[in-house]
């Protein structure tokens, strides 16, 4: 009963504060640019304005053009529900590590669909590059996670990423947490990588195949987005500071609830402050960024046998 109220609240928690999230970065990098910004808790109404707008639909497209929000976000509402988010013995029970990679390339290649069905020269284009920083990016999430499977002694998510498990678990896995950053980075469109910002043709991956969605369709689509980058900020910083184990008692949720909050608050400056202090890579330079992922990742892997 525990784990089932815990699951509970920890869906309802992540899912109404991950527009917030958006709203925080947003409203950080114009602070720390200069300007005054919008206040965070404005994407609540740009989505349920884009959420009450008509579809425009190209007569072109297929089934999987309308089936590919709804698969994206159900695989965004599934990270939620596997992970150890919001207690450290949370998440659904018995969910392997690798199956969290699988889900997470599963996205990827169903907006891909999405972008390709409608037969534009950005949607092609925007799935070509998502296509190949997927090809870059899946071997480092997939060392990355090996890393905190040996040290866990377990491939299951709730070992990994639960039960008092850290990056000060073992020194190794600092270099594991440093590769996990910039994978967190590709995987949400951030900067280097990605500017979620632009509509411009030289820059876009992830907006690219989103442009010929509207209405619901692209409410769904930038809810999705705003979730993954909730779970991956808040997985992040569960591997810094250990979470309470789940219990019914209102000091423990409590507890839990202004854990994610901070976490959220400084992930989202953090995130905000390196967005405003780089550029954004040429894509053909995205090799050199993954790159230093791969080795990150593959010297953490060695030296968890090694140390």
């Amino acid at each position: 009963m525990t784990t089932i109220v815990a699951l509970i609240l920890q869906l309802v928690l992540v899912l109404l504060l991950s527009p917030l999230t958006i709203g925080l970065v947003r409203w950080f990098k114009a602070r720390l640019q200069g300007r005054l910004g919008a206040p965070p808790w404005i994407v609540y109404t740009a989505l349920l304005t884009t959420l009450k707008k008509q579809h425009v639909i190209s007569e072109n497209v297929s089934w999987v053009f309308r089936f590919v929000p709804f698969a994206v976000l159900g695989m965004a509402a599934f990270l939620v529900l596997s992970l150890p988010l919001l207690f450290s013995n949370g998440g659904l029970p018995q969910i392997d590590l690798f199956i969290l990679a699988g889900v997470l390339s599963l996205g990827s290649v169903f907006l891909v669909f999405g972008g390709l069905d409608a037969g534009t020269a950005f949607g092609g284009m925007g799935a070509s590059r998502e296509m190949t920083i997927a090809a870059l990016v899946e071997p480092v999430a997939l060392i990355t996670f090996s890393a905190f499977a040996v040290v866990a002694g377990s491939s299951s998510i709730q070992d990994v990423f639960g039960n008092g498990m850290s990056v000060f678990s073992h020194p190794a896995l600092v270099l594991s947490f440093a590769a996990l950053v910039l994978v967190a980075l590709a995987e949400n469109a951030r900067y280097p990588v990605d500017n979620p910002a632009t509509h411009l043709e030289l820059t876009m991956v992830h907006e690219a195949m989103l442009l010929e969605y509207s209405g619901p369709y692209l409410a769904m689509l930038e809810y999705a987005s705003s979730i993954k980058l909730t779970v991956f900020l808040v997985l992040l910083g569960n591997l810094i500071w250990v979470k309470p184990s789940a219990a019914l008692a209102p000091e423990a949720i409590g507890l839990a609830a202004a854990g994610i909050l901070s976490t959220l608050i400084v992930g989202s400056f953090a995130l905000a402050l390196l967005e405003s202090s780089i550029a954004k890579m040429r894509f053909f330079r995205l090799q050199e960024y993954m790159s230093v992922a791969f080795f990150l990742s593959l010297s953490g892997f060695i030296l968890v046998f090694l140390l």
